[in-house]
């Protein structure tokens, strides 16, 4: 399946070919200013929110640990808990990553501890219907591509599964709701989604990739689910 782009401006990434699209590294000035395709400016300081030096996304499940997607690739720092992907927080080095096989499933070691808290990983996905909060730096327009340097939410609606079916994802995974005036795009991909609210917040999936493999961006979003790899990040992180 196509999944979300990594990291447009890292060397090496795969290409969208889709003819006629633009990209930019900073946001459009002037005027009125597209959000994360229906999103806005974080509304609250997530401790434990991870922008990766090559351009992903990820969370802080442990003190030097962090959740991403696989096809990321490798990243040699890590910014958390700032809301701004080049400036505050903690910068720390990623000395290592460990992949679960067969899965879009990535932990990434720090070198030194984070000072920032941990979020909390659900035990069980959350039932359809319900809302989820997606967040990254990911593109705030499509096709043509503008990423923002502050931090986008957006609230949305869990699926059943099986609406992600044709994106790869399977009853495991979580499914979000989307269209072309809401969704994650490119950039976000290893990022959270989460269910809570302010201030206490589960971590309940981590961006895979578009959920009905017929779109780059403005479609459902297929995550990756925590809960049914618990047991594994746990064993990883010895907790």
């Amino acid at each position: 399946m196509r999944r979300f782009l990594a990291a447009l401006a890292v060397a090496g990434a795969a290409v969208l070919s889709i003819a006629g699209s633009a990209s930019a590294s900073a946001e459009p000035s002037g005027g009125m200013q597209p959000n994360v395709i229906g999103g806005h400016n974080a509304t609250e300081t997530y401790s434990w929110m991870v922008s990766l030096s090559n351009g992903c996304g990820g969370s802080l499940v442990a003190p030097q640990w962090v959740v991403t997607a696989t096809h990321c690739g490798s990243a040699s720092q890590a910014r958390v808990g700032s809301t701004n992907k080049n400036s505050g927080g903690e910068l720390l080095r990623v000395d290592r990553r460990v992949n679960r096989a067969g899965t879009d499933l990535t932990l990434m070691h720090l070198s030194t501890a984070s000072r920032q808290a941990p979020v909390r990983m659900a035990t069980a996905n959350p039932a359809p219907g319900g809302a989820v909060r997606l967040l990254g730096w990911g593109c705030l327009s499509w096709p043509s591509c503008y990423t923002p340097t502050t931090l986008q939410e957006i609230d949305l609606t869990l699926l059943p599964a099986s609406r992600c079916a044709a994106g790869g994802g399977t009853s495991t995974d979580i499914c979000v709701s989307g269209d072309r005036a809401h969704s994650a795009c490119h950039g976000d991909s290893g990022g959270p989604a989460v269910v809570g609210t302010r201030g206490n917040w589960t971590l309940v999936g981590e961006t895979h990739g578009p959920g009905d493999n017929g779109g780059e961006c403005a479609t459902t979003t297929l995550y990756t689910g925590i809960a049914a790899n618990l047991g594994w990040i746990r064993q990883q992180i010895g907790g």
